[in-house]
């Protein structure tokens, strides 16, 4: 009888460990090692933002909820993703793109390649300026509402498809 007894608390401990360690799995699978604008963003909803942002892998980046910009934090914009995902809406580090140009769009400091892409469409390069752009092109001066001339639309592609065509670190800077 002490035997059988034995084997049941034996049987009841083991089941309990499984179940804790089983747990444990899913508390680790629930994390990601994925962060927006500082953010640490757990895998589940990773997965609801994917279906606008297509994939995003492991990294951490800064994503622009106004525009669709994103990058990897301390670099250039790497790419546009739809606008208003609601999962990466957090706030926006004004130096997580490695900016040095004192030109600001979204409330971000461009990095210089940044700039120079955008100048190439019209925005104005000069230093100490504030800027609010839209993925549609549409530029406002963000210190007297001015609204600029449009630089064109940014991603017809992503605003056609309404999808994005995902984040990911590039091998470089890996």
């Amino acid at each position: 009888m002490a035997k059988g007894g034995e084997s049941f608390f034996a049987n009841i401990i083991k089941k309990s460990f499984k179940d804790f360690s089983r747990f444990n799995q899913t508390e680790e699978r629930g994390k990601s090692n994925i962060s927006v604008n500082g953010h640490p963003i757990p895998e589940r909803v990773v997965k609801k933002a994917e279906k606008i942002a297509g994939p995003v892998l492991p990294g951490q980046y800064w994503y622009d909820f106004r525009a669709g910009f994103w990058g990897v934090l301390g670099g250039p914009c790497l790419g546009i993703i739809p606008p208003f995902i609601e999962e990466f809406n957090h706030p926006m580090p004004e130096n997580c793109a490695g900016g040095t140009t004192g030109v600001f769009v979204n409330g971000r400091e461009l990095h210089q390649k940044d700039l120079d892409l955008l100048a190439n469409r019209g925005l104005p390069p000069d230093r100490d300026r504030s800027y609010i752009i839209e993925i549609s092109g549409r530029v406002l001066d963000e210190d007297t509402g001015e609204e600029l001339d449009s630089l064109g639309k940014l991603a017809p592609t992503v605003e056609k498809a309404k999808r994005g065509f995902g984040m990911k670190v590039p091998r470089a800077a890996a």
